[in-house]
């Protein structure tokens, strides 16, 4: 009874937390901003202290509760951070790795947010990507007024001003993916490091140093710049789409394993820090060189050799 009793009282918190940092989200601007970080961290702290059926009442209570604070259009919002903190407490609990935390995190916004914009679409007529192009297209009609009224426009400039919105236009899905990520992990590393700092044992992120894609991204970036090279893809068929977001992704990727690399020199070299901080700055304005270093270090292990040269 004892037991029932606290689990229920402690559910009750969460779901009281939950809902606290949902309307904080709502109506207060700058604070919102940042409780959104933390939205999923009741459910997180109780999938942890208790089994999966609890957890997954208190995460339905609390997306409920939700209609009571800001009608039904929180309702997705509550969705998404519910399920959210079920799935890393999941994975934590488990006994998962923290990089599989974060993938299973990844997937669950990617799908969660998908299926949100599907719907958004069909149920209320709402496409935020046509009104996100709508902004860009009032923006560039006030630049280009602005440039003719001051000094004329550039040589050819309508058409590289098409081309880059056609760019964007197609790499929409790379880039949403690749934001999506992003966002996932830093949902996981706060989430976590707070969790963590409140008693409970969490997994830790291997260091960014030893970060090591596996040699079948090169692989597949080489296949796919054969066929682009071979095949050249018309823009708006398919398999350019296909093609450009992949090699997007796979890019990006190879610019995260040089940087990785830039620390992993810094950290053999046993130099200062804040030296590791300038240096990423500068990997990062030098993207392309440094994804080329992160794919030569994939498909030979350039720390490797910094390694043996450091030996001797």
């Amino acid at each position: 009874m004892q037991d029932n009793a606290r689990k229920i009282t402690y559910g009750a918190m969460m779901i009281a937390l939950f809902a606290i940092m949902l309307a904080v989200s709502l109506y207060v601007p700058l604070l919102g901003s940042i409780a959104m970080l933390f939205i999923p961290l009741p459910i997180i702290l109780y999938r942890l202290r208790y089994d999966r059926t609890s957890s997954l009442l208190v995460t339905a209570t609390g997306i409920v509760l939700s209609l009571l604070i800001g009608g039904i259009i929180l309702v997705p919002v509550a969705f998404l951070y519910g399920l959210l903190g079920f799935v890393i407490g999941e994975t934590v609990k488990t006994g998962k790795t923290k990089l599989y935390t974060l993938m299973a995190t990844g997937l669950t916004l990617l799908i969660t947010t998908m299926t949100m914009y599907v719907a958004s679409v069909f149920l209320f007529g709402i496409n935020v990507i046509d009104e996100f192009f709508k902004v860009i297209d009032k923006a560039r009609e006030q630049m280009t007024s602005y440039m003719e009224k001051f000094g004329g426009l550039p040589k050819d400039y309508d058409k590289m001003l098409d081309a880059q919105i056609e760019l964007y236009q197609t790499t929409i899905p790379s880039m949403f993916i690749i934001a999506v990520f992003i966002l996932a992990f830093i949902y996981v590393a706060l989430n976590l490091e707070v969790t963590r700092r409140l008693g409970n044992k969490v997994q830790k992120f291997p260091p960014f140093r030893e970060m090591k894609l596996p040699m079948m991204t090169v692989i597949l970036y080489g296949i796919v710049l054969l066929l682009t090279l071979f095949v050249a893809p018309e823009p708006g068929t398919s398999f350019y789409l296909i093609s450009i977001n992949a090699t997007m992704i796979l890019r990006f990727l190879f610019l995260l394993q040089g940087i990785s690399l830039v620390h992993h020199f810094m950290h053999v070299m046993k130099l200062p820090k804040a030296l590791t901080v300038v240096s990423t700055v500068f990997a990062l304005l030098l993207s392309p060189i440094t994804t080329m270093l992160g794919i030569l270090d994939t498909g030979t292990s350039i720390r490797a050799w910094i390694r043996k040269d450091k030996a001797k």
